[in-house]
C-alpha cells in the first residue's frame, strides 16, 4: 500500500483532498500541524508529501528544508492560499 502525508490546517479542506486520494492501494495520513506531521514522518516512509505553506505553527516550506536536510528526496506537492507565493518569482 501507498502512503501519503497530506499536512492541511483547514479540516474541511483536508477531508476533501483525503477523500479524492483515497484508493484501496493508497492510505492518506492527516495532520494538522508541523509537529504532527514530523511525528509521522519519524514513524514512517511515504511515496508522497502534500504540504500546506501556510499553518498556524509555522509553514510547511521548514517541513519540507527538514526533510531534504536529512537526505529523503520523496515527491512534494505545495499548497496555499495565498495570492502570490512566498518566494521569488524567477526573473
Amino acid at each position: 500500500m501507498k502512503h501519503i502525508l497530506l499536512l492541511e490546517d483547514d479540516q474541511a479542506l483536508g477531508r476533501g483532498i483525503a477523500m479524492a486520494l483515497e484508493t484501496p492501494d493508497c492510505a492518506v495520513i492527516c495532520s494538522g500541524t508541523l509537529g504532527q506531521a514530523a511525528e509521522h514522518l519519524a514513524d514512517q516512509r511515504f511515496e508522497l508529501l502534500i504540504l500546506d505553506i501556510n499553518l498556524p505553527d509555522g509553514s510547511g516550506l521548514d517541513l519540507l528544508r527538514q526533510v531534504r536536510a536529512g537526505g529523503d528526496a520523496t515527491p512534494v506537492i505545495l499548497l496555499t492560499a495565498a495570492e502570490a507565493p512566498p518566494w521569488p518569482r524567477p526573473s
